[in-house]
């Protein structure tokens, strides 16, 4: 039997209540097509707190929770991340659904998305295990030792973070980390529900992450405030394109040697607002130039003209670079 298309109903506004009851059917039919299995959902209440009853006709807060322990100082268990059991036999399921989604659109509408440090809702977990049995799976995969020797927290359990890590992970490290989990249904960058799977049963009971992989997951914080920033000033979700973009411009502001963290998220937002390849133009080359000589890049680039800017987004200039290479992307 195919997969159904999760995003198959088209909506004007991809976190008002059209999205939230297309979120909800998609869902639903996924648990109706796996009848055997049980829904948790995964909850980071770093962000803040779900919603109380005096908030909600159906409160999720209200539910029994289990608690994936994160052996750290850094993490009390009031930090900790933690299950919630929505049983798809239960009259209140679709209910309980519908908040849990709403809580997560909630989390991405642009008045919001750049002031929440997180997503309170990390995903709806397709498994037949129980919510103890994968809150230890995950307890063991979330504390990595990186290629530097130092301890990090791989906040898998965040959606946006998800989306960024799933497509650099092997397919042994993706089986690994869904562990006793068949499926994970979250919302990307974009605010579209994906469903992440393995193909086998797991073979190995820890992830483990190689070098070059620990490159690219020390840019995914960056990437994702800097997709959130461009939310809240365009007012839209992103498009895979821009997701695109911003993991490339994370990549070459590194080569670029950019030190400032403040001068990356500008690196970024120009990518993401200008053009891709912004930084091929001789106007943002000389002010990358600057930088190499001691000044900050938000500083160099402040001093583009509305004009310059405008013809760095037209792209001709990037056109005509292509049409003189072959029609290679410069």
């Amino acid at each position: 039997m195919a997969a159904p298309n999760l995003n198959a109903m088209v909506v004007e506004d991809p976190t008002g209540p059209q999205a939230v009851e297309a979120a909800v059917i998609a869902l639903q039919d996924h648990f109706w097509r796996n009848s055997e299995m049980q829904c948790l959902l995964i909850v980071d209440p770093q962000p803040q707190a779900l919603p109380t009853r005096a908030k909600s006709k159906h409160p999720l807060a209200d539910l029994p929770r289990t608690v994936v322990p994160i052996a750290h100082d850094a993490f009390p268990r009031s930090d900790c991340p933690y299950l919630l059991t929505l049983d798809p036999k239960a009259a209140q399921f679709g209910a309980w659904l519908a908040e849990s989604v709403r809580v997560a659109l909630a989390d991405r509408r642009p008045d919001a998305i750049s002031r929440v440090p997180g997503q309170r809702i990390g995903g709806w977990l397709v498994t037949s295990a129980s919510a103890d049995e994968v809150a230890e799976h995950f307890s063991r995969q979330v504390l990595q030792l990186d290629d530097r020797g130092k301890t990090c927290a791989l906040r898998f359990y965040d959606a946006r973070a998800l989306a960024l890590l799933w497509p650099v992970l092997t397919l042994m490290q993706k089986e690994t980390l869904l562990g006793p989990v068949k499926t994970w249904l979250a919302f990307d960058a974009g605010t579209r529900l994906q469903p992440y799977a393995g193909l086998y049963p797991k073979c190995l009971d820890r992830l483990s992450l190689k070098p070059g992989q620990w490159d690219v997951i020390r840019r995914h914080g960056l990437i994702n405030r800097a997709l959130a920033l461009h939310v809240a000033a365009t007012g839209q979700q992103v498009e895979p394109g821009l997701v695109d973009a911003a993991i490339a411009a994370a990549a070459r502001a590194e080569l670029y040697e950019l030190a400032d963290r403040d001068d990356k998220l500008a690196f970024i937002g120009h990518a993401l607002a200008w053009h891709p390849y912004f930084d091929a133009h001789p106007r943002v080359r000389q002010a990358l130039g600057q930088v190499s000589q001691g000044d900050f890049y938000a500083a160099a680039a402040s001093e583009l003209t509305p004009d310059e800017i405008e013809a760095i987004r037209s792209g001709t200039w990037h056109a005509g670079k292509n049409n003189d290479r072959g029609g290679l992307r410069a």
